[in-house]
């Protein structure tokens, strides 16, 4: 399986049938050596949605697997969405310092044909 990682503030664009892996790279990014996440959150809101019920989805979010709780991916579903669509994803991560710090990772989602 093919995954991409995203730069923080960056413009992915999927075509409407496409169902791509994006990695959120808190271990290159945010987090000093050492220090892992406890927790995270992704959240997709949408900032421009074409049709009412259809909207950009995710699942099998996790951890990457051998990053040590510092990476976070999780499959994009373009095909529930709309041509047009425009989402803000975020990945908030909760470190395990202390005191623990939540770091935010955002990303935009168009959705085209390509």
């Amino acid at each position: 399986m093919s995954t991409v990682t995203i730069q923080p503030g960056a413009l992915v664009r999927l075509d409407p049938s496409d169902q791509r892996v994006i990695q959120f790279d808190f271990d290159t990014l945010n987090l000093p050596v050492g220090v892992a996440l406890t927790s995270y959150t992704l959240t997709i809101t949408a900032i421009r949605q074409a049709t009412v019920g259809a909207a950009l989805t995710k699942d099998n979010a996790g951890y990457v697997s051998g990053s040590n709780q510092r990476k976070v991916q999780a499959r994009f579903l373009a095909t529930t969405a709309t041509v047009g669509d425009l989402y803000e994803v975020e990945c908030v991560g909760v470190s395990d310092e202390t005191p623990a710090q939540q770091k935010a990772y955002s990303i935009q989602v168009l959705i085209e044909n390509k």
